[in-house]
């Protein structure tokens, strides 16, 4: 399953296991019914048999489609209006990362939050950066959790806890993400991303 990501697998083979299987079964004994009422060829047995792997397959596929639009739009949801207050300040490091120069681009983060470690802005703007394309999973994460240490509150604690659920998915963790939607709900509460994040946290547990 290549350009998945751990999540993603896991949901695919949970859907794999719960609907191919019985699938499979019933599809068979269905065939072999059509077959046996109708007297056809025993051929037509073989090829009803044959046909009904890939067509079990594309049943998977359209189930995992569907399942994934369904959390995407949540996602979406509670991610609306997400982008933090642009921070001037960070025009080096941004250029660095256009650049490509990632490492240098987290580096430079880290000087600036050397001197200025209650800077909420520079956390989030360092987890983004190990989170997306320096794939650092842990540093990303120590990160945001540094950022929330600073008390910023507010804004920047929707932000950051956006930027944790949309990490935790990506890590395949859904114990941490259900307890950060869990946070986000309880923060938002009466808005539209904190009912959202209720729903979300709630299809899990169900599931």
């Amino acid at each position: 399953m290549p350009g998945r990501d751990a999540a993603e697998r896991a949901q695919l083979l949970r859907i794999v296991v719960l609907l191919g299987g019985p699938a499979l079964i019933i599809g068979a004994f269905t065939v072999f019914f059509i077959v046996s009422r109708f007297r056809l060829h025993p051929a037509f047995l073989l090829l009803g048999l044959v046909l009904l792997l890939p067509l079990t397959w594309g049943l998977i596929l359209l189930v995992d489609a569907a399942t994934s639009r369904g959390a995407s739009r949540l996602i979406t949801e509670i991610h609306a209006g997400r982008t933090a207050p642009r921070q001037p300040g960070f025009s080096r490091q941004e250029a660095l990362a256009a650049q490509g120069r990632l490492e240098e681009a987290a580096a430079s983060y880290r000087a600036h939050l050397q001197e200025a470690p209650h800077d909420a802005a520079a956390w989030v703007g360092l987890g983004r950066l190990l989170a997306g394309p320096l794939a650092d999973h842990a540093g990303a994460e120590a990160a945001y959790l540094s950022a929330r240490r600073t008390g910023a509150g507010g804004e920047w604690e929707r932000i950051i806890g956006n930027d944790l659920i949309d990490l935790y998915q990506r890590m395949g963790d859904g114990g941490r993400m259900q307890v950060e939607l869990a946070r986000f709900a309880s923060l938002n509460r009466g808005t539209r991303e904190g009912a959202a994040a209720a729903q979300l946290l709630r299809g899990m547990k169900s599931g």
